[in-house]
């Protein structure tokens, strides 16, 4: 992105030509913008002060007397992004205004709005609920948008046990808080996935042992576990990672047979389905994040929910400092503070009334990305099967070369596109090192680190705008000279 400011690209109806090429070269874009009252006058480059200076024109001269072209390009705000990259491809630099005619922005090829890769959808009641909770006066943790939230998230995911709490990562700690771990304990988690679940178990004082991944999934395996499992096995974490899962009918059975507690990390996995049950229903807990970039969003905010009653009442008492529910300050468990707030839970019951809409949506644009992309050479998408329904958070593509892959992320970056290239394998950082097992040589979990992009998958992405990425992939392949179709 450009880091010059537009105030520093202004220059005043009454200023000389001296003053707009000290501004114009300060900059090094070539242009300013000659203003009356905020309104956009006319755009002079360089080239059009140089022609006027070698008609007679002299340096004291005022601005407004530099003959431009009339009819410069600009656009509205809001503008549509498509019709943008258009106008960038042939222009230099264009100058933003509002409905009045003031100038408010610029774009250039390094500086506009990008496609990002995940952004949250307000359309719906979300400020009607909140600003009720606000006139309600209720805006903690106590208030009644708290509990709509749990009962229609529970509705949702058929469990009856839920909890809110203040983030997806406070949920991991709490489920992990309940099962009263000892130094000795370990729990098993996937060396390739967002830090979160390994940061919470070193945090509840035991000892996280990293496993690798099944590459088919980037999830768990039954043989990645047995591989890990030791007589300190007290639990698993299984992160549902990008909206898909593991063989949760093999993996459920051997932890039932080893009296190993499963955790299910589905902060990625919103309204995804295992055999026709939404998962974190497989294991004693299940947890969720409702971060900004989720499928639902509450800003920060998460949800746990539970195969036990006493684990839920446990959970219920330790997240609210573990003061007894019967006797006011009273406390007869080292809690926490993980409670969500009454204007979290209020945009999250918003939200949910939405929530089949924007699953399938994301569906419907993972779709649409394999259609236009399947047949290149050097990517590979995730297959479906007919056991998973995946929700597809974010739509992937493997790159098979990494060196191709972060050549890919940079031309995509430079046009505006918002890609990334996921997670690093957690063993390969100096804190988690420890957590290694000797064992294991985390093949799979380093070549998805280095071959991963994530692409944009937000529920407002349109139809055009995913068939211009594609086509952006495409066209990268062709350009560096590799043949992209397979045929």
């Amino acid at each position: 992105m450009s880091n010059i400011k537009l105030k520093n690209l202004i220059v005043a109806e009454n200023f000389s030509i001296r003053h707009a090429l000290k501004v114009i070269n300060m900059s090094r874009l070539g242009v300013c913008f000659v203003t009356k009252k905020k309104k956009l006058l006319k755009v002079v480059t360089d080239g059009d002060i140089r022609r006027s200076l070698l008609k007679g024109y002299k340096l004291s001269d005022n601005i407004t007397k530099i003959k431009s072209k009339k009819n410069f390009i600009t656009v509205r705000e809001n503008y549509d992004f498509l019709d943008l990259q258009k106008k960038i491809s042939k222009y230099k630099i264009i100058p933003i205004i509002n409905k009045r005619g003031e100038i408010i922005d610029y774009a250039n090829e390094k500086r506009f709005r990008q496609l990002p890769q995940a952004e949250p959808s307000f359309k719906g009641n979300e400020l009607k609920y909140v600003s009720e909770a606000i006139k309600s006066g209720w805006i903690s943790s106590v208030g009644k948008y708290v509990n709509i939230f749990q009962k229609k998230f529970s509705f949702f995911v058929k469990n009856k046990y839920c909890l809110a709490t203040s983030s997806g990562t406070t949920a991991i700690q709490l489920a992990l808080a309940t099962l009263k771990l000892k130094p000795q304990d370990e729990i098993i988690v996937p060396d390739y996935t967002f830090v979160s679940p390994i940061n919470s178990i070193i945090h509840s004082n035991s000892k996280p042992v990293l496993a690798d991944i099944d590459n088919k999934n980037l999830c768990l395996s039954l043989n990645s576990i047995k591989k890990a499992v030791t007589k300190n096995t007290k639990a698993i974490i299984i992160v549902h990672l990008y909206g898909n899962t593991s063989e949760l009918d093999k993996i459920v059975r051997f932890c039932s047979q080893k009296k190993i507690k499963i955790i299910e990390d589905c902060a990625e996995a919103f309204g995804t389905y295992y055999k026709g049950k939404h998962v974190g229903n497989f294991g004693h807990f299940g947890t969720f994040s409702f971060f900004g970039n989720k499928t639902i969003s509450t800003g920060e905010g998460g949800m746990i929910i539970f195969k036990k009653k006493e684990d839920y009442q446990l959970a219920k008492k330790l997240r609210d400092h573990g003061m007894r529910k019967d006797k006011k300050y009273w406390h007869d468990e080292i809690g926490f503070n993980f409670r969500m707030t009454n204007l979290q839970a209020a945009i999250g019951c918003a939200q949910i009334e939405k929530a089949n809409f924007f699953i399938k949506r994301k569906i419907k644009i993972f779709k649409r990305y394999n259609t236009k992309l399947k047949n290149l050479k050097f990517i590979k998408m995730i297959k479906e099967t007919s056991k998973i329904k995946n929700s597809h958070w974010l739509t992937f593509i493997l790159v098979k070369d990494n060196l191709i892959r972060d050549k890919l992320l940079s031309f995509l970056t430079d046009k505006g596109i918002e890609v990334r290239s996921g997670f690093y394998s957690a063993h390969q950082m100096d804190i988690y090192k420890n957590f290694k097992n000797k064992k294991v040589n985390y093949v799979n979990s380093k070549k998805i680190s280095s071959s991963i992009i994530t692409l944009p998958s937000s529920v407002s992405l349109k139809n055009e705008e995913i068939d211009y990425i594609c086509k952006l992939i495409s066209f990268f392949f062709l350009h560096k000279g590799i043949p992209a179709i397979n045929k």
